[in-house]
C-alpha cells in the first residue's frame, strides 16, 4: 500500500533541521579570535582548521553516498551522530593545533558530511516533481544555519567558553541527530512513480540515469566541476573570515563589544542570504532553466568582492554589508545548483552518490579559499587585496559559466535496475 503523499513535507521539515544544525559548521570564524586569544595561532592556522572540516565534509557526503545502499539511511545517521559528537567533545580539551585539526576538522567535519547526505537526499526523494524548490528549501536550511544558530554560541563563548561551549554543541548534535534519524523515511516506489513520470516528460529530471562511473567521463561533469570549484571558493573565503573582515572595516570601533555585535552582524548576512540563495536559486532554475542560474551566480560573485574591496578601502561598513549579502546569495545559489545539477544532467537512480562526487568540488574549494584570504590577509595586514583577487577569479567564472551545458545525448541506462527517484542504487530504507 502507498504510503500518504503528504508525509514528504514531514520529511521536508526534519530534513531543513538537521541541515539547520550542520551549517553551524560555518560559523567557524566566531571560535576565531578565542583559539588565537588563548594559543597565540596565527590566522592561516586558524583558517586551516575550517579548511580541514570543509574538506572532510564533501568526504564524508561520498562515505554517505557510498554505504546508504547498503547499511540504509539509519544506521549511518547513527554513526555521523557519534562522530560529531566525539568530534565536539575531544575538541573541548584541546591543547594542540594537531589535535583540533584531528578532532573538529576531521571527526565534525565528517559527521556532518554523513548527515548532510542523508538530510538532502532522503527528503529529495519525495520530490522528483519540485526538485529546484524542494532542494532550495533543505539547502535554505543548512545555509541559514550559522544566522540562525549564531546568536546562541554567542551568547555561550560570553557565559561559559570556548570549550563548554563544543560540550553543549556536542549534546544538542547528538539528541538532534538521533531524532532525525528515527523520523526520516524513503517513499515507497509506487508512492511517488506518478511524480516521477510526470517530471520526466516536463525534462525536470534526466531520463538517463546515469552511474557514478559514468558521470566522471563525461566532459559536461567536469566543466561543472570547475566552475563549481571557482565560485564555492569565493564563498568560502568570505565564510571563513567575515567577522574578521568586518571588524576591519570597522577599525577602532571593532575592539569594543558593539563593534563585535556589527561583526557577528555581518556574519548573519552573510549566512541568512547564503539560505536564501538556495531558495531563490530552486526558483529561478525551475522557472527560468539552468542558464540564468549560472550566470546570476557569477555576476553576485564579482560585484560582491567589488563592494568588499571598496568598503575596506573606505571603511563603509553598510558597503561591506551589500557585499555580504550578494556573496551570501551566490554562495547559496551555488549549493542549490549543485543539487539540480545532479539531478536534472544525471538522473535520478544514482543521485545520492552522484550528488556527493559533484559536491567534492568543496575539498579543492576549501583549500583555494580559505587559505588564499588568509595567506593574503597575513601578507599585507589587510583583506583589500584578497578581495581584488577574488574579484578576478569572479570575472573567470562568470566566462566559464557559458561552457556548462546539458549533455544532448543519451548514455547507458542501468535498466535492470528499478527507477527510484533521488535515491541510491539500493531499495527505499523504511
Amino acid at each position: 500500500m502507498a504510503q500518504p503523499l503528504s508525509r514528504r513535507w514531514i520529511q521536508l521539515v526534519v530534513g531543513c533541521t538537521l541541515l539547520c544544525f550542520f551549517g553551524l559548521i560555518y560559523a567557524w570564524s566566531l571560535f576565531i579570535e578565542p583559539l588565537e586569544a588563548e594559543f597565540g595561532w596565527l590566522r592561516s592556522q586558524t583558517s586551516t582548521i575550517f579548511t580541514i572540516s570543509v574538506a572532510t565534509v564533501s568526504l564524508g557526503m561520498i562515505v554517505a553516498g557510498a554505504l546508504e545502499a547498503r547499511f540504509g539511511h539509519r544506521i549511518i545517521t547513527f554513526a555521523a551522530a557519534a562522530m560529531i559528537v566525539f568530534g565536539f567533545i575531544a575538541s573541548a580539551f584541546c591543547y594542540s593545533l594537531i589535535e583540533i585539526f584531528i578532532y573538529y576538522g576531521v571527526f565534525v567535519g565528517l559527521g556532518v558530511g554523513i548527515g548532510f547526505n542523508v538530510a538532502v537526499a532522503v527528503p529529495l526523494k519525495w520530490f522528483p516533481d519540485k526538485q529546484g524548490v524542494a532542494s532550495g528549501a533543505l539547502l535554505m536550511g543548512y545555509g541559514a544555519g550559522a544566522m540562525v544558530l549564531s546568536p546562541l554560541v554567542t551568547s555561550l563563548l560570553g557565559v561559559l567558553n570556548w570549550r563548554l561551549t563544543f560540550i553543549v554543541l556536542a549534546v544538542l548534535f547528538g539528541v538532534l541527530v538521533v531524532a532525525g534519524a528515527l523520523i526520516l523515511r524513503s517513499p515507497e516506489p509506487e508512492t511517488i512513480a506518478p511524480l516521477l513520470e510526470k517530471a520526466r516528460e516536463a525534462d525536470i529530471v534526466s531520463s538517463v540515469n546515469y552511474k557514478p562511473g559514468q558521470i566522471v567521463k563525461m566532459p559536461i561533469f567536469w566543466i561543472a566541476f570547475v566552475w563549481l570549484t571557482i565560485v564555492t571558493s569565493g564563498g568560502l573565503a568570505i565564510i571563513s573570515q567575515a567577522v574578521p573582515a568586518a571588524l576591519e572595516v570597522l577599525g577602532a570601533k571593532g575592539a569594543t563589544a558593539s563593534g563585535l555585535a556589527l561583526a557577528t552582524l555581518a556574519m548573519g548576512c552573510v549566512s541568512l542570504c547564503n539560505g536564501l540563495g538556495r531558495l531563490l536559486n530552486g526558483f529561478i532554475w525551475d522557472k527560468i532553466g539552468y542558464r540564468v542560474s549560472l550566470i546570476w551566480v557569477s555576476l553576485a560573485f564579482a560585484v560582491g568582492m567589488l563592494c568588499c574591496a571598496f568598503a575596506v578601502s573606505v571603511g563603509s561598513y553598510p558597503l561591506l554589508l551589500v557585499g555580504f549579502v550578494l556573496l551570501g546569495l551566490m554562495f547559496g545559489g551555488i549549493m542549490s545548483c549543485t543539487s539540480t545539477i545532479a539531478g536534472t544532467f544525471f538522473g535520478t537512480e544514482h543521485f545520492g552518490i552522484n550528488y556527493a562526487i559533484l559536491c567534492s568540488q568543496m575539498i579543492p574549494a576549501a583549500f583555494i579559499g580559505p587559505s588564499l584570504i588568509a595567506i593574503t590577509q597575513t601578507g599585507s595586514g589587510s583583506y583589500y587585496m584578497a578581495f581584488w583577487a577574488f574579484f578576478a577569479i569572479a570575472v573567470a567564472s562568470f566566462a566559464l559559466s557559458f561552457a556548462v551545458k546539458r549533455s544532448k545525448v543519451g548514455g547507458e541506462v542501468d535498466a535492470a535496475a528499478p527507477a527510484q527517484p533521488l535515491s541510491l542504487a539500493g531499495e527505499a530504507t523504511a
